[in-house]
């Protein structure tokens, strides 16, 4: 309920038609509603077995988004650790194995997450926002293993939330990532959410965005795929970027991006 006061937050989330994207119950859950326990619900894991099962790369989100979302920067390592274990123990548990890759919620990270990731095997990660895959800085100043491959394009949601894009001018979103693909240099990352692009409001003209891009000649890749061409042999290896927080269009509240490290 704070981020109502939050800039351009308001703005952002009626941009995406919130009752027909969410749903009402949805949208008191942690508020009017208490918030449900996803991974122990059977509907929601088979669900999300039979994604495994088709052939998407699955990762971790978190145990709780918005927690996460908003509290990181003030966690100690302890909470931190801890917040990070549960979430990857019941993805272990829904998936029969432990989870290599993870996203964080609003791009959220710091270096003390990235050790907590590192520590419960994640290889791949995608928690930050533009350029080139690299390995993050941990807090203990060394670089991680993990790769980082940053989301590159701005959201649906941002997208609609700019005024030449809105209402009857959102069909424009579509050309405007097509041609961000087109001119952009090696990997794009676009991150995508199941009740936006998958909702009833916006699932039309997320399979015109699909369709785009496929008459564009793009390829479609897994995080994992982008990490390991990142760090190919006798390629020069990917950089080490410390974690700092931006700001992007569009969006409310600040997002980690990679630095050059000092």
């Amino acid at each position: 309920m704070k981020r109502v006061f939050r800039r351009g937050f308001v703005k952002k989330v009626l941009s995406a038609s919130p009752a027909a994207s969410y749903g009402i119950r949805t949208m008191l859950y942690g508020t009017l509603l208490p918030a449900p326990v996803i991974g122990t619900r059977k509907e929601a894991v088979l669900r999300m077995r039979e994604v495994a099962a088709a052939g998407h790369e699955c990762g971790v989100h978190a145990w709780d988004h918005v927690d996460w979302h908003d509290r990181l920067p003030g966690m100690d390592r302890t909470e931190v650790f801890e917040t990070f274990g549960r979430a990857a123990n019941r993805f272990a548990e829904i998936f029969g194995r432990p989870a290599e890759v993870a996203g964080a919620p609003g791009w959220t990270a710091s270096g003390v997450s990235v050790e907590a990731y590192e520590a419960r095997g994640i290889r791949v990660a995608s928690d930050t926002r533009g350029g080139s895959p690299f390995h993050p800085l941990r807090a203990d100043g060394a670089a991680a293993s993990l790769v980082e491959v940053p989301s590159t394009l701005p959201t649906l949601d941002e997208l609609l939330a700019f005024d030449e894009f809105r209402g009857e001018k959102r069909e424009g979103a579509v050309d405007h990532l097509r041609r961000d693909v087109r001119d952009a240099q090696g990997v794009s990352v676009h991150s995508i959410h199941t009740e936006i692009e998958g909702g009833r409001a916006f699932a039309g003209l997320f399979a015109r965005q699909l369709e785009g891009w496929s008459a564009d000649g793009v390829s479609f890749v897994t995080l994992s795929a982008a990490a390991a061409a990142a760090t190919r042999a006798g390629d020069p290896p990917p950089p080490v970027r410390a974690l700092r927080f931006t700001t992007v269009r569009g969006r409310a509240i600040p997002v980690t991006t990679g630095e050059p490290a000092a």
